[in-house]
């Protein structure tokens, strides 16, 4: 009986997990922003290529040099701040979560400040 409980818990928890629903069939592609956590937005698959994976395709966005150095900056950034991941220019998922993690410590900062705004 403990451990149906367990399974049944484990299930539900695991189902949620995705943020966003991707569907089967279609084309999806990354997009960064700097001051928003990480979307996927649906994009042509006919005009693309990319790999597939479990009948999702997925594309990485192309970077003109500017960006990348641009992206380069952020991640040093990052990485001052003392967020795990390495300098490369490519957005990898060390980066994604150092990213989400930066933006919910920059969003609690925030309001902090309004707090101590409000007092005086």
């Amino acid at each position: 009986m403990r451990s149906l409980f367990i399974i049944i818990v484990a299930l539900s928890t695991f189902s949620n997990m995705q943020a966003q629903s991707l569907k089967q069939g279609k084309c999806y592609e990354r997009c960064f922003t700097y001051n928003k956590p990480l979307e996927w937005k649906e994009i042509d698959c006919e005009s693309s290529s990319g790999v597939k994976s479990n009948g999702v395709n997925v594309f990485t966005v192309k970077k003109t040099g500017e960006e990348k150095t641009k992206f380069i900056a952020y991640q040093q950034l990052l990485v001052d701040l003392d967020y795990d991941l390495e300098v490369s220019g490519f957005l990898d998922e060390r980066t994604i979560n150092a990213h989400h993690k930066y933006l919910k410590h920059k969003k609690k900062a925030e309001r902090k400040a309004k707090r101590r705004n409000r007092k005086i």
